[in-house]
């Protein structure tokens, strides 16, 4: 059940994951905006209201023209549902009409509704009908992504908890040996003195935590590459320069604390790390 009504612009959330194109078109958006600041009607978008959010499901360009011909409000046919029955929902739009899909679109599409909750347990025909492209495209990117990508495998059931697809129907490991197995028993024999020795334990979860740590740092580096990529897709490309600037500066705020407080910690242990670390001796 669903019914058309206008809604102010500032209430509909852009932000839950549910654009199904790979980049908005601005000449689209522009020519949208001139037509309906010379008066012209354009088809209600579509959101899903869960009772606190409208998660908007179809009309990101005609949002975006609204708001730039100076509308508040803007009709929108209105369905009750969760974010997630917005973003199933989303896989499916501007199949046969609006802006025409590139084939980008279609794979990004795709994509996003094999890794989602609710196509688990759907074939690649009915994924395919859904998002509108051909059942053969559907099969092979969802071996692609359980080659490349084995944690695709993973989705979030309606319960919040993770469940592994991969794993429904197969047969846990068994704890019993295998027939013609000796069950596993402790060690009978003398260790083999050419056998190397290994080193003491508590060296060993030292040097484990050093080698976890250097990873971690690597990691870090590399999502905040990542962030800086993404933070300027998002102002640049899509047109979100506030919340572009706004994730950026919480990011950024979020960083200088963590490093203010560790150099708190390398001048109250010693008061020479201030030289070692290069760190500015003006904290308050």
């Amino acid at each position: 059940m669903s019914n058309s009504e206008l809604i102010p612009i500032i209430n509909i959330r852009l932000d839950g994951g549910t654009q199904p194109r790979a980049a908005l078109d601005f000449d689209a958006v522009e020519d949208y905006a001139e037509a309906m600041g010379a008066g012209a009607t354009f088809p209600p978008v579509t959101v899903f209201y869960d009772g606190t959010d409208y998660w908007l499901a179809d009309g990101f360009h005609r949002v975006k023209a609204a708001y730039a011909a100076g509308h508040d409000t803007i009709a929108c046919e209105v369905h009750q549902g969760t974010v997630n029955d917005a973003q199933w929902y989303s896989f499916s739009a501007n199949r046969t009409n609006g802006l025409r899909r590139t084939n980008q679109d279609k794979q990004r599409a795709v994509k996003a509704a094999l890794i989602h909750a609710k196509s688990c347990g759907l074939s690649d025909q009915e994924i395919a009908r859904h998002v509108g492209v051909d059942a053969k495209t559907v099969g092979n990117w969802r071996e692609k992504l359980t080659l490349e990508f084995p944690e695709s495998a993973k989705r979030t059931g309606r319960d919040g908890r993770t469940i592994n697809v991969a794993r429904i129907g197969k047969r846990p490991p068994s704890a019993h040996p295998a027939p013609g197995e000796p069950p596993p028993t402790a060690a009978t024999a003398d260790p083999d003195p050419s056998s190397p020795v290994p080193p003491p334990a508590g060296r060993t979860t030292r040097q484990q935590r050093i080698d976890r740590l250097a990873r971690l740092r690597l990691s870090f580096l590399e999502s905040t590459k990542r962030l800086a990529h993404l933070v300027g897709w998002l102002g640049e490309t899509h047109g979100d320069f506030e919340q572009a600037e706004l994730l950026l500066s919480n990011a950024s705020a979020a960083v200088a604390a963590v490093i203010t407080e560790i150099e708190r910690k390398a001048l109250a242990a010693d008061p020479l790390n201030a030289s070692r670390l290069e760190i500015e001796e003006n904290l308050s």
